[in-house]
């Protein structure tokens, strides 16, 4: 069901950031700060709800057509100048839960399909200090080319961030009633935000022999310097872009349509090797 929205409520979310999910292999190289174990109490390090993770795990298995192929991995980088991410690390931990998380070099992990897990109300909990983290889905079908990614991944991966609570958000009433939609992704013109490998020169939409550049203003989030401490795309803006799905699928793309990056470091066309 399409769900309306009044036009200035569109213009607030125009401002609002909404977004999924991060590419692999950031650099991560400018995090310089030292590295500083958090005490374990709740609340003090950056952590998520597996019982909400659990059910983003959910509605990926409902959306695998989506996706062929892939497999739904979690993904973290960090959200403000001064973090470090050298020494992170991940745990699964509730009352009667501990489970160590292995992080892959580019900082994604999967996470097992527990129940118990879940009505333990376990979290995901890393040892970094609250607010420090950005936190996304990773999903991506086998055979995918390189420098690009695929519509209906990037689709899925906003589907399951809204569910496990992996979408940061300006506070407010009509943003929380968003992320409480049945299907908000498909049935909004939202912005959702997603990170590249490298910093962003421009992004094609590629099917077949229909090619369209996107417009510049989908680059590296729109300029609200009183909402950046709330923005958890604005310290890697370089590397983001916005994605509306729901006028994309209206005017004909489809699932498989990719997103070709061009970089700000790629050779010029016709540069010598």
């Amino acid at each position: 069901m399409n769900h309306f929205i009044p036009r200035a409520v569109l213009v607030a979310l125009l401002l609002c950031p909404f977004p999924p999910v991060a590419a692999a292999g950031q650099d991560h190289g400018q995090a310089a700060a030292a590295v500083v174990e958090v005490p374990g109490a709740r609340g003090d390090r950056d952590e998520k709800s597996y019982r909400k993770i659990f059910e983003g795990m959910e509605v990926f298995e409902r959306n695998r057509p989506l996706a062929p192929g892939a497999t739904l991995r979690f993904k973290v980088l960090p959200r403000r100048a001064g973090v470090s991410l050298q020494g992170l690390t991940m745990q699964l931990r509730g009352a009667h839960t501990r489970i160590a998380i292995p992080l892959d070099a580019d900082l994604s992990f999967e996470l097992p399909r527990d129940a118990a897990a879940a009505q333990d109300d376990a979290m995901v909990t890393s040892n970094r200090k609250a607010g420090s983290l950005t936190w996304r889905a990773e999903i991506r079908s086998p055979g995918t080319p390189a420098k690009t990614r695929r519509l209906g991944d990037l689709l899925l991966e906003c589907k399951v961030g809204m569910v496990a609570d992996l979408v940061a958000y300006v506070p407010s009433p009509v943003n929380l009633l968003i992320t409480k939609l049945p299907d908000p992704c498909r049935t909004l013109s939202i912005n959702m935000f997603y990170f590249t490998e490298r910093p962003l020169f421009s992004i094609a939409l590629m099917q077949g022999a229909r090619r369209v550049i996107l417009p510049a203003a989908q680059l590296h989030g729109p300029d609200a310097p009183m909402l950046t401490d709330l923005q958890d795309w604005y310290f890697l803006r370089d590397k983001a872009f916005m994605m509306q799905f729901k006028p994309l699928y209206e005017q004909g793309w489809q699932d498989d349509t990719l997103l070709q990056f061009d970089y700000m470091d790629d050779d010029p066309p016709g540069a010598a090797l």
